[in-house]
């Protein structure tokens, strides 16, 4: 039996692409009052980015339980008793903290499962996840997926421009991206996630210009091996991106993704990001 990779809602994978895969999701939970909804699975994107949008009070998000990962590391353990689990930035989310815990009851029953803190989010664990399946088909151990998992974190990049730091800065999860609060209002910020934590890149005067220098994030750097756009809101504009970029690498196939309602808590609608990884 081969290795089974696991992952979170926050990975932004696709449903299809997660079915295709054979790759089970843990859903993180959006909260919106007194209401919980299962990211994913019980409220859809355009759903709650309309609630967004129109919401006075800021909806709060939660990590999947350890119960949660029990009965999703159970289900996959009736096919295999390997498993690698690859998670959101431990400095983001308890996420991780609790699919260890969730690993650590099972070992006792004779479970494999190495829980990998991605020390990213949305595209660059998509990359991850994709990578780990294809090296689990050709039969690499859980040792050898780890190690490919851990390259490339160092060589994965994600930024992402907002239409405003306000919802980054009430959810709570600003980093060291704290330094552009108070300065220039009027500004489309672009953030980046490194070591697991956001942090600050530039600011930039208007919405097309900030799309200009994603583009240039992304075809400025050599060797690139995949790359990705995710949404919020604008498909038409994602799609814009992401075609630029195919033809600028020479027709390179670009994925497309959609950021779920937990990322969007805290970027709001209108965020926009790109993903790549550079080859070793």
């Amino acid at each position: 039996m081969s290795v089974r990779i696991v992952t979170d809602s926050t990975a932004d994978m696709p449903a299809e692409m997660a079915q295709e895969l054979g790759i089970p999701v843990v859903p993180l939970s959006v909260v919106f009052g007194e209401e919980s909804y299962k990211e994913g699975i019980e409220i859809s994107h355009d759903v709650f980015y309309e609630r967004l949008g129109h919401s006075k009070e800021l909806p709060t998000t939660s990590s999947p339980s350890v119960g949660d990962f029990l009965d999703t590391y159970r289900d996959v353990l009736k096919e295999t008793d390997e498993i690698v689990s690859v998670h959101v930035s431990s400095k983001l989310s308890a996420t991780y903290s609790n699919a260890t815990q969730a690993a650590a009851i099972l070992a006792d029953e004779g479970a494999r499962i190495e829980v990998v803190d991605s020390r990213t989010v949305s595209l660059g664990m998509m990359f991850m996840c994709q990578a780990a399946v294809k090296a689990a088909a050709e039969g690499a151990s859980v040792e050898d997926i780890r190690r490919i998992i851990d390259g490339m974190s160092p060589r994965i990049s994600v930024y992402v421009v907002l239409d405003t730091l306000e919802y980054v800065r009430r959810g709570g999860r600003i980093g060291r991206a704290r330094a552009f609060l108070g300065t220039m209002l009027r500004v489309k910020p672009i953030l980046s996630f490194d070591g697991g934590e956001v942090h600050p890149e530039e600011r930039v005067r208007t919405r097309s210009l900030a799309l200009d220098r994603l583009f240039q994030m992304v075809t400025s750097n050599p060797n690139i091996k995949e790359v990705g756009v995710a949404y919020s809101i604008n498909a038409e504009e994602a799609e814009a991106l992401r075609r630029r970029i195919s033809e600028a690498l020479d027709g390179m196939n670009v994925q497309m993704t959609r950021i779920g309602a937990v990322a969007g808590v805290h970027g709001g609608p209108g965020v926009l990001g790109v993903g790549f990884l550079r080859a070793e």
